[in-house]
């Protein structure tokens, strides 16, 4: 038997059936069962695509930080090298012909009665940031040179 709603609205007392009520209440159970089924399955998909987002995330990290460590342990190892080369010029710092090399080559120092040839490529070679600055130079010379003909050829 229905309960009467609030007498406010117009009701009528409804009886309804044994075998009515047994089919309401078992279609009701259906769906239930069913949103629950439902409300189920949507979460496990939820779950399912933030483990595979936070998974792709992380493997993401993962990829970078192993191509980071890689590119860190070859710097490490030029370091390394680099190291063990100054060490072994640290050694020879008090050698006195290392001392005389090193003042050649370094600051052009000549002995008593030595004369120094320059050449062109050998300063390309040993320095090229004074031949970059050097060709630069060549180059505004020539600009100047340039615009005082084309002055000059305007007035003659």
């Amino acid at each position: 038997m229905a309960k009467k709603r609030n007498s406010q609205f117009d009701t009528r007392d409804v009886q309804w059936d044994d075998e009515e009520l047994r089919q309401r209440i078992e279609q009701r159970r259906r769906t239930n069962t069913v949103r629950r089924r439902r409300r189920k399955a949507l979460t496990l998909v939820a779950v399912v695509i933030a483990f595979v987002f936070l998974a792709t995330m992380c493997g993401k990290d993962i990829v970078r930080l192993k191509a980071e460590n890689r590119a860190l342990k070859k710097q490490q190892v030029a370091l390394e090298k680099q190291r063990d080369e100054l060490q072994e010029e640290l050694k020879n710092t008090n050698n006195q012909e290392y001392i005389r090399e090193q003042a050649k080559k370094q600051l052009r120092l000549l002995n008593p009665g030595e004369i120094l040839f320059t050449f062109e490529e050998e300063e390309e070679q040993e320095d090229p940031e004074k031949s970059d600055k050097k060709e630069e130079s060549e180059k505004d010379k020539k600009s100047d040179k340039d615009d005082k003909d084309k002055e000059g050829g305007s007035d003659g």
